[in-house]
């Protein structure tokens, strides 16, 4: 199994507010990202329990669903000023989320200093996808990103998911390492 780091190319250009016309969702309804705040974490805590769900039967072997509730989890991160949670929305219906945090690379001399954002988590519920929605939350922490001095987004990718390697290559990330294990 293989885990692979990927960051944005810095050309690209991305921003914050989207308006999308949705037609797969609901007849031309407008989606909305925004900053969550505490009120929302139930909501967002719902939509991880998806997201493991989805993941363990994806990848069993490293992924279970989460066993709890994870609504403080999700409320400390959004009252957490080197985080943020995006929420995309369309007539009151949460259709995703994105967790990024601030990061750094550790402080040894020979690793060269980074300050990036790393997205934790994506979900799209699945009558929301291929609408623009995970591109939408991406260029929300893109611009977050830039506004806390961050020079790049990183994040994870299950080995196993072939559709969101190939989503994040499309929108300009690259692999940046690969983590590599063998069963002993």
């Amino acid at each position: 199994m293989a885990d692979a780091a990927f960051k944005l190319k810095a050309n690209r250009k991305l921003f914050t507010r989207a308006t999308i016309t949705l037609t797969k969702v609901k007849k031309e309804a407008a989606m909305n990202i925004r900053t969550a705040t505490s009120k929302d974490a139930p909501a967002v805590a719902r939509q991880y329990l998806q997201l493991t769900a989805e993941m363990a039967i994806l990848a069993p072997q490293t992924i279970q669903p989460a066993p709890i509730d994870q609504t403080g989890y999700f409320k400390d991160y959004i009252e957490d000023a080197n985080a943020d949670v995006f929420l995309a929305e369309a007539d009151g219906e949460l259709l995703g989320f994105l967790l990024v945090v601030m990061a750094e690379t550790r402080a040894d001399p020979e690793v060269v200093f980074h300050r990036f954002g790393f997205v934790v988590d994506l979900y799209v519920t699945p009558n929301a996808r291929k609408q623009g929605i995970g591109r939408a939350l991406l260029n929300a922490a893109t611009d977050w990103t830039r506004a806390h001095d961050g020079e790049f987004i990183q994040l994870n990718v299950v080995g196993e998911d072939t559709g969101a390697r190939n989503f994040y290559q499309r929108l300009g990330f690259e692999p940046a390492s690969l983590t590599l294990t063998h069963q002993v």
